[in-house]
């Protein structure tokens, strides 16, 4: 039985009355450096973190983590963005504005927020590397461990999913016992899972976001990532369809990665590297344009890579300073001396 309703349209989602989360001011300002083209200048995010001291506190952790070995301390800013490069350390900014929903961190949907971010930054570090070192619009399959942070992609393949994030923040209740309890699942025969979202929330995580997104002024390429990630073959002339295409690919490699990466969702999901890699979307990383999937050992490298995907959430999520691990970087870890 079909159980499908209506998308809404952006009328019936303002009548929703969707709260906005309560996210940082200089969120907006950094996320428009992060989309203006050779983005490189440190001075200008300086100017914009030095006045958001939880932003200047996160970032100076990290340089002085383990994971950076810095054999002297930073307790300058500016000097710790330049040392961990001006796309990097932005994109630890915007990762911040998620982790200080400390209302959701303690809520009903504790559990699936905390996957939701790692998710998020999973997507984001394979949505960049996939994006080097070119566009997946043909040529040679690129590293998925080079770039992380340091190049496009990043800012849109952590924020892909952000429509989740703001269905957590309006009903938490219903979302834990959408995401979690998988309770609706066992009652509606229905196996598509936005249609699942549109009947508990009135609307799908892709529109929420996108509504949110365009409340928070987010650049107009980031609302379409997040509106049609679902859907990069449908590219508006405001993104890239290269963008698209890797962060879609690098949402099906992260579930394809298995917990704690794959984030949360109405049904129950699991993914193999063979049925990942009959999604159509990685035939654009493929040189022959006859194929119909991606090259041969591009699924082996991406498999490869997981345990560094992993470190890397850890350390942004903030939860493994212990030790340092191989960094997934292009440049080797900056030395102070």
């Amino acid at each position: 039985m079909s159980t499908d309703p209506s998308p809404p349209s952006d009328s019936a989602l303002r009548d929703l009355d969707l709260r906005v989360p309560p996210f940082p001011r200089t969120l907006p300002r950094v996320l428009e450096l992060l989309h203006e083209p050779g983005f490189t200048d440190p001075e200008d995010l300086t100017e914009i973190v030095q006045h958001d001291p939880a932003a200047t506190a996160r970032l100076l952790k990290q340089i002085n983590s383990a994971y950076y070995g810095l054999r002297r301390s930073i307790s300058d800013v500016g000097r710790a963005i330049r040392m961990m490069g001006t796309t990097t350390a932005a994109g630890s900014v915007v990762s911040l504005g998620m982790l200080r929903m400390d209302e959701l961190a303690d809520g009903p949907v504790e559990a699936c927020f905390h996957r939701f971010i790692r998710h998020s930054e999973a997507t984001g570090f394979l949505a960049s590397s996939l994006l080097r070192p070119q566009s997946p619009d043909g040529g040679p399959a690129p590293d998925a461990g080079s770039g992380v942070t340091q190049g496009r992609g990043f800012a849109e393949g952590l924020l892909h999913d952000f429509g989740k994030l703001v269905l957590f923040y309006n009903y938490p209740e219903k979302a834990a016992a959408l995401y979690e309890e998988k309770r609706f699942a066992e009652h509606l025969q229905e196996t598509d899972a936005r249609k699942l979202e549109r009947f508990v929330f009135g609307c799908d995580h892709c529109q929420a976001g996108a509504y949110a997104a365009l409340e928070l002024n987010f650049p107009s390429a980031l609302v379409e990532v997040v509106r049609r990630h679902h859907d990069p073959e449908n590219t508006p002339d405001t993104v890239a369809p290269s963008v698209l295409r890797a962060v879609r690919a690098a949402n099906l490699a992260t579930k394809a990665m298995g917990a704690p990466l794959a984030g949360v969702a109405p049904l129950e999901e699991s993914m193999s590297w063979e049925a990942c890699a009959e999604q159509p979307v990685w035939r654009h990383w493929n040189p022959d344009p006859e194929a119909e999937g991606p090259p041969l050992d591009l699924m082996d490298r991406l498999r490869a890579k997981t345990e560094t995907v992993r470190l890397f959430t850890d350390f942004f999520v903030g939860t493994s300073d212990a030790e340092a691990p191989d960094l997934p970087f292009n440049e080797p870890a900056a030395q102070e001396a």
